[in-house]
């Protein structure tokens, strides 16, 4: 099973098959793209990540990932990569029970801890925009 929902390499996903797809978890979807494109400047790309992972979309700047994320059945994943002294950072925050089991849970590795989460909920979405923040500072506001 792929981490995305999409995943045929000959056929990316339209924004129409991805909300379809996501059906009632639609605004979270655009909740979190929206707070992205608010406070980074940076667009979104799609991106197909090998059998494993499906088609993604992909926010990076200057080889840099920001967040990446994998649309679901009713939900999408939202894969962050948090260094040592992020993570440090991370768990003093104040998160809900999904973004703290996985924070708390996943192995720290050499390059950081892979986060995937499945963002199922309104707090799920303001959790993952927390560790946004964390990972890379907004760009102040005009």
């Amino acid at each position: 099973m792929t981490i995305g929902l999409f995943a045929d390499k000959e056929y990316q996903p339209t924004e129409t098959a991805v909300f379809a797809a996501l059906g009632s978890k639609q605004p979270l979807w655009k909740e979190l793209t929206q707070f992205i494109a608010e406070n980074y400047p940076m667009p979104g790309e799609w991106n197909f990540g090998g059998k494993n992972y499906g088609w993604n979309l992909w926010y990076r700047k200057s080889g840099k990932t920001l967040l990446t994320l994998y649309p679901q059945d009713r939900y999408f994943v939202a894969q962050i990569v948090l260094g040592k002294d992020q993570v440090e950072q991370a768990l003093a925050l104040k998160l809900g029970k999904n973004v703290g089991t996985v924070l708390t849970e996943t192995p720290q590795l050499h390059d950081g801890r892979w986060l995937f989460i499945k963002v199922k909920t309104a707090k799920d979405v303001k959790d993952v925009q927390q560790l946004l923040q964390v990972k890379r500072r907004p760009r102040p506001q005009q």
